[in-house]
């Protein structure tokens, strides 16, 4: 009976491992590229300059980064973005207040 109550306990939390791979696939590199709108070459740059997340390796020469983690990055860099552009739009106005 024990034994039974395992093997639920173990489907279940393969059900939910399943549910959360397909909510937060392993992307290869051209996956990953294309989700962060680079070219290869740019990508590969990017993950070297630190500005890409590592990739996790699930064979030796095999790469793979998490979708989340692209959009991470992404979405960090367009609150940046959003940022510098609102600081420079309250720049200019408060020069054209102040003439």
């Amino acid at each position: 009976m024990a034994h039974q109550a395992h093997a639920k306990l173990t489907e279940a939390e393969k059900v939910r491992q399943m549910r959360h791979a397909t909510d937060d696939p392993l992307l290869t590199p051209m996956e990953a590229a294309a989700e962060a709108g680079r070219a290869m070459s740019t990508f590969w740059r990017d993950v070297k300059l630190g500005t890409m997340p590592q990739p996790v390796y699930i064979l030796p020469r095999a790469p793979r980064w998490r979708r989340s983690w692209i959009r991470a990055v992404i979405d960090a860099r367009c609150r940046a973005i959003a940022a510098a552009e609102d600081a420079a739009r309250a720049a200019c106005f408060s020069e054209n207040q102040a003439a």
